[in-house]
């Protein structure tokens, strides 16, 4: 073979070389495209889901947060829906110890409001997302008992009476716990 066969051959080897290189660059840049992409949605995503409200703090992946200023049931709700949440709801054992010991790190006195009333149908307890009581429950002895036919909604008795259930008028004042679903929507500062 000549030399100048040889050449041509080499220049072909490169040419064909240059191309392949060129080619795997760009699918280099389009994978480090969609790799910045994803991981940006990614940190999005992340950012989302694992935070709490200000002040809340998570517990079997629901924040939570007790409020020692007092207001209505109504008001308390309307409190907790700025956070994008609702009133707690202790629908087990576990979840009504963590609250009552939540409460009492806040306002170990006071009674306080959580999101169960039966202002729908009397003596039909609902929690307020809309869905029934179920069979968890932890009522103080002789509740609920609608005293004076007034008592629609439901709060932690004080701790004298070992913060058990009782039926109370909405329109007291008292503290309250909220719940909210991490990276729900919420701008309020800490108070």
């Amino acid at each position: 073979m000549s030399t100048t066969v040889a050449l041509k051959c080499d220049q072909d080897d490169m040419r064909q070389l240059s191309t392949t290189v060129d080619a795997l660059k760009r699918d280099l840049d389009e994978e480090r495209s969609r790799t910045a992409a994803l991981a940006q949605r990614l940190y999005e995503i992340s950012k989302t889901l694992a935070s709490c409200p200000n002040g809340y703090t998570m517990w079997h992946a629901i924040c939570y947060k007790a409020f020692h200023t007092p207001k209505t049931y109504s008001g308390a709700n309307a409190t907790c829906g700025e956070d994008g949440g609702t009133l707690a709801m202790p629908r087990d054992a576990g979840i009504d110890a963590f609250l009552i010991s939540l409460h009492n790190a806040v306002n170990d006195k006071a009674p306080c409001w959580f999101g169960l009333h039966d202002r729908r149908e009397e003596g039909s307890f609902e929690w307020v997302d809309g869905s029934a009581l179920g069979t968890y429950s932890s009522w103080a002895p002789g509740e609920p008992n609608n005293l004076f036919g007034k008592e629609d909604c439901v709060m932690y008795s004080n701790p004298t009476l070992g913060d058990r259930w009782n039926d109370a008028a909405c329109g007291h004042w008292f503290p309250y716990i909220c719940q909210a679903v991490p990276g729900t929507g919420y701008n309020r500062p800490i108070s």
